[in-house]
């Protein structure tokens, strides 16, 4: 590590500590130094000089209005950058569990503009009919992902149920009318539950979440994360965290062949997340990402089991891999570990009362 991020990190402590006078010290000495990626130091400057400043709840990225939409310059990286092909490579173990169907329900979780979704529905043109519920809290990623889909849909029927409301605060209601649904049920969640944070008194809300997943009894679940520890872990950690893999970020995206206008894009999108990440106070904090294993962890005391991914194709761009592990896919760059896909099945056999439910064995 240079000397200037061992500052911030001195830094970072000093924060926790609420010590301003100290933060400001030793952000001043680091003004002084450069790094490597001079744009990069200057995102984790900036991040922690906010905490200089009475905190301020500036909400959830994707509904910020200030510049460019976060939604849009994910689209950038979704053209550019391979660890987005995440989730290609869930479809490909999501797909078995629609073969023999002719009607089927996908939930959406965080669906965003529906790539995930549209990528499903293209390689299941076997369909009759698809019922998806997508959960977004942006209207107008909504009506693009419905918009989209309907477009797509070929010979398929698509029932589109948006759903304008945070994971979390999804209730009673609306699980009641998911269980009505037709099944087989496959739940999606592409870059999204990291967003999830516990509640005041520190109930997991991630935990809450996939059980009453499993209640539904879904075919399958697929999840589609990065790979960081950002979630609980003290501010010093979670900037030598960031730093790693916001830095291999950066550094990957400087390999692609985007545009400089596309690259500064890119990464302005990561740039507010590592505001996010560093220089907003706990109950602030929407950018919350876990390593594969958290997950995983959650999902199997919710009654899931893991399923082991098949043999990835290779990404043919330098320096980008993807690995499958007993349970999950992992994409790098460079051997840095950067997002994981995990798709994990009822680890017992669906309730007998629910309804048209056929699990296939996936392959």
């Amino acid at each position: 590590m240079t000397d200037v991020y061992r500052i911030l990190e001195e830094a970072a402590a000093a924060a926790e500590l609420d010590d301003r006078a100290a933060l400001a010290a030793l952000l001043d000495r680091a003004d002084g130094l450069t790094a490597d990626d001079p744009q990069l130091l200057d995102h984790f400057r900036t991040a922690l000089r906010a905490r200089l400043r009475p905190p301020a709840d500036e909400g959830n990225l994707y509904l910020r209005a200030d510049g460019d939409a976060q939604i849009d310059l994910f689209a950038v990286l979704a053209r550019h950058l391979p660890l987005l092909r995440a989730a290609h490579y869930a479809n490909d173990s999501l797909l078995p569990f629609l073969h023999g169907h002719e009607r089927a329900t996908v939930l959406a979780l965080g669906i965003g503009e529906g790539r995930q979704e549209r990528d499903l529905l293209a390689r299941a043109r076997h369909l009759r009919e698809l019922t998806v519920v997508g959960v977004d809290i942006a209207a107008g990623s909504l009506a693009a992902a419905e918009s989209a889909l309907k477009a797509g849909a070929a010979d398929t029927t698509v029932d589109f149920h948006p759903v304008t409301a945070a994971t979390e605060d999804l209730d009673d209601n609306f699980w009641q009318t998911l269980a009505r649904l037709p099944r087989p049920l496959l739940v999606t969640a592409s870059f999204a539950l990291h967003h999830l944070r516990d509640t005041p008194d520190g109930h997991d809300t991630r935990a809450a979440l996939f059980h009453r997943l499993r209640a539904q009894d879904p075919a399958a679940v697929a999840l589609c994360e990065p790979d960081a520890d950002h979630h609980r872990s003290p501010l010093p950690a979670r900037l030598a965290s960031a730093r790693h893999h916001y830095g291999t970020l950066f550094a990957a995206i400087d390999t692609t062949a985007a545009t400089h206008a596309e690259k500064t894009a890119m990464k302005r999108f990561f740039g507010r997340e590592i505001h996010n990440v560093i220089g907003a106070g706990d109950a602030d904090r929407y950018e919350r990402h876990e390593p594969p294993h958290a997950w995983t962890a959650r999902l199997t005391a919710a009654g899931f089991r893991p399923l082991t991914p098949a043999r990835p194709d290779p990404l043919p761009e330098p320096g980008f891999t993807a690995t499958a592990h007993p349970t999950h896919l992992t994409l790098a760059f460079k051997d840095v570990p950067l997002a994981a896909v995990i798709v994990a099945v009822p680890d017992r056999p669906p309730h007998p009362n629910r309804r048209s439910v056929r699990t296939p064995p996936p392959g």
